[in-house]
């Protein structure tokens, strides 16, 4: 996100916030939708200080909803979310996380550039970019991907000891 138009909403190869929305979603529920929506407007505004407009706010509570977004969808098509190896989402089957990341990253890209079309922030006088729609695909899912990697290298020790 930016405040001000500057830096440009063209959208990152690697954007590691996704996977912090669906970590936080998937495994502490929809009670982390108000601190992910502070975070996604408190991050900018640290960064660019300035507060951001009603546009800017519009945006982050878009993406922040991307993921509940996906997990409502799934579960309308009969996949639930759980802890067990019975449910049909397992919290604990990285595969399942990983499907909960690329539909959240689809609803992300293309509802965000649906709305600055709206705006016209980045489009001018035409519909989304598929180009840009693309990047947002992608960076949401190399960023998530990413982190993934990096928690999995990292407690990978930690779950060895408690076996």
């Amino acid at each position: 996100m930016q405040v001000d138009m500057s830096p440009s909403w063209d959208g990152s190869l690697i954007y590691l916030p996704h996977a912090a929305r669906v970590l936080c979603v998937v495994y502490f529920g929809y009670k982390s939708i108000p601190a992910l929506y502070c975070a996604e407007i408190l991050g900018p505004l640290t960064i660019y200080s300035a507060v951001p407009d009603p546009q800017m706010l519009f945006l982050a509570m878009l993406s922040v909803l991307s993921v509940p977004f996906a997990l409502f969808l799934l579960t309308a098509i009969g996949f639930s979310l759980g802890n067990t190896r019975e449910s049909p989402l397992n919290k604990r089957n990285y595969r399942h996380v990983a499907l909960i990341t690329i539909i959240s990253a689809m609803l992300n890209a293309l509802g965000v550039n649906l709305v600055l079309s709206f705006f016209e922030v980045n489009y001018f006088q035409e519909l989304v970019d598929v180009a840009q729609v693309t990047r947002f695909l992608v960076g949401d899912i190399l960023g998530s991907v990413t982190v993934f990697l990096v928690l999995a290298v990292a407690f990978r020790p930690l779950l060895r000891k408690n076996v």
